[in-house]
């Protein structure tokens, strides 16, 4: 579904993507029309599939993750796709996946609490998975930008 949002959409996802607790009535009155005009319109924006969810972004390291690693996974062959993903899915370390064009069939990025956790999770786990043949690991030293998509 294809879906095109005017000013007022963008005004209102301008105040959600920097806060998703911002109160209906707060964007209403700053956009100066009435809070059910919001409730509606952030509904239609939710049903088109521009806002994927609301969420909140933790701090990993202050959860005692602070080392954050992107994995290059080689697979077998790009139609075992759908079964690495299924078998990356249940480790909870594992925060995205992203199936890719290149050099790699799949792209991960994961958290743990240090080099070790990092070495036990990929030689204990993400490497056992059949269908893929090897792993180049990358770790991030700080993550400088994190962000939405701009409007």
């Amino acid at each position: 579904m294809n879906f095109n949002l005017d000013s007022t959409d963008k005004k209102i996802l301008k105040y959600l993507t920097k806060d998703a607790r911002t109160k209906v009535v707060d964007i209403a009155s700053s956009i100066g029309v009435t809070s059910a005009a919001i409730h509606q319109r952030i509904g239609k924006i939710k049903r088109s599939g521009v806002i994927k969810r609301f969420t909140i972004h933790l701090n990993a390291r202050k959860l005692g993750y602070t080392t954050t690693a992107f994995v290059g996974v080689f697979i077998d062959k790009n139609s075992s796709y759908q079964k690495v993903l299924e078998k990356l899915i249940p480790i909870k370390e594992v925060v995205e996946v992203h199936y890719t064009t290149g050099k790699y069939g799949l792209f991960i990025k994961l958290y743990t609490g240090d080099n070790d956790h990092l070495m036990h999770v990929l030689n204990g786990e993400i490497q056992k998975i059949k269908e893929i043949t090897s792993t180049e690991t990358f770790m991030s030293l700080e993550e400088s930008l994190s962000r939405s998509v701009s409007l």
